[in-house]
């Protein structure tokens, strides 16, 4: 460190680029700006590749002392997955049919979603997010999972673009509590992954919205903006001293990959605990399934499939594997054609009979509407089969099938 000097209620510190660290604020080059790739004038040092083009282009920077800070990731969980199940594995049953938690759970969800819709809004404001009040709807929806998982799945298929990032955290907590389910994770455990997962993209009120919905793709420099939310939501999780550390790591990490080509860090993959891995299972899954205004949504088992195809790679891979079973092949929620030509919702799946789930027919082979008639797959014999396998899961929407409008009736009246 060379130098020192106060700038406009800076205080600026010139240190040579093969000293700095990460957290360090970068306020002035050793150049003009302009003659640099960097997008913003002043930046925080989040990220190993900005690291590596500092030091390749500039002999020394000026850091700002004020806003640095040391960029501290929460302690590695010491607790494993295995240490967890190995301890205390819980064995878990529906208590209820899928029928009679529907109408429970669609309260828990409207509740849960204004909470998510709240504290997005006191991010985008600045304001301290309070884990206290979200760890009570996550609780809800926690005993809804362990009542009958299905639900609140099936719930989860429901979308709108306009409200998109508010459903998706809402949509990855309850997938990561039902992941935790199907794994035997004790109730404890399940309610710090909801909290992870209802979190995990707080940091995107930070991003420019102008990114952030942009229809296109892209550009590289937009799309290092919006790498860096993962950082933002960290930094704003902090503020509470309640927040647990759990939550704070899978907000941060849930962009890293099991290969280490993730971001913000390209952390390794033994620094990433099983709430990151979970949570990140969950993002992905619920985002590709979902209609973005950047990226039209994939079907469930396309998705699936690319899960599968990313295990050991992006994703870990025995999770994946959990995953599957957990939501199945033919997950509640998904509009789906049979071999007969009828359409349906699916209401119910389990991992025992992933190709056999219980499936609501609203229109006849000729796509014409029908009584509600529930089916279940599962206990049809071999020759029933033949007629009333799924041919294809179908988009939200096909053939005049609304799931919102499904779901709508379905609470009122028995499936």
């Amino acid at each position: 460190m060379d130098s020192e000097e106060t700038t406009r209620g800076k205080k600026l510190i010139q240190v040579t680029t093969d000293k700095l660290e990460m957290g360090m604020y970068v306020a002035k080059l050793d150049r003009p700006w302009l003659d640099s790739p960097f997008l913003f004038q002043g930046f925080p040092l989040e990220r190993r590749d900005d690291l590596d083009t500092l030091r390749s282009l500039c002999e020394f920077v000026y850091v700002d002392t004020v806003k640095s800070k040391t960029l501290k990731r929460p302690a590695k969980q010491e607790e494993s997955l295995d240490d967890v199940l190995k301890r205390e594995k819980t064995t878990y049953i529906k208590e209820h049919p899928v029928e009679k938690e529907i109408d429970r759970a669609r309260v828990e969800y409207d509740d849960a979603l204004k909470s998510v819709e709240s504290i997005l809004k006191q991010a985008a404001r600045g304001d301290t997010i309070n884990a206290k009040i979200a760890k009570q709807h996550v609780k809800a929806c926690v005993e809804s999972v362990v009542r009958n998982p299905n639900a609140l799945i099936w719930l989860s298929h429901i979308k709108h673009v306009d409200n998109y990032t508010a459903e998706h955290c809402l949509h990855v907590g309850i997938l990561a509590i039902a992941l935790g389910r199907q794994l035997g994770l004790p109730r404890r455990y399940l309610e710090t992954l909801g909290l992870c997962g209802m979190l995990h993209d707080v940091g995107k009120t930070r991003v420019n919205l102008n990114v952030l919905l942009k229809p296109g793709k892209l550009t590289p420099e937009e799309f290092e903006h919006m790498k860096l939310h993962p950082v933002y939501g960290r930094d704003l999780l902090q503020h509470d001293p309640m927040m647990p550390p759990e939550v704070i790591e899978a907000t941060y990490s849930h962009h890293e990959r099991i290969d280490g080509m993730g971001y913000p860090m390209r952390a390794d993959a033994t620094t990433l605990s099983f709430y990151t891995r979970i949570t990140s299972i969950a993002d992905a899954y619920d985002a590709m399934t979902s209609n973005r205004v950047y990226s039209k949504e994939k079907s469930s088992t396309a998705a699936l499939k690319i899960l599968y195809e990313q295990r050991g790679k992006q994703f870990d891979q025995e999770l994946v594997v959990k995953f599957i079973e957990c939501v199945g092949l033919y997950p509640a929620g998904c509009v789906v054609e049979l071999s007969s030509g009828e359409v349906g919702v699916v209401i119910a799946s389990d991992a025992e009979n992933r190709l056999y789930p219980k499936v609501a027919l609203v229109l006849d082979a000729s796509k014409r509407p029908i009584r509600k008639t529930v089916i279940d797959l599962k206990d049809l014999d071999d020759k029933q089969r033949k007629d009333y396998h799924i041919k294809q899961v179908i988009p939200d929407g096909s053939y005049g099938v609304s799931l919102e409008q499904f779901t709508a009736t379905a609470a009122m009246a028995p499936v």
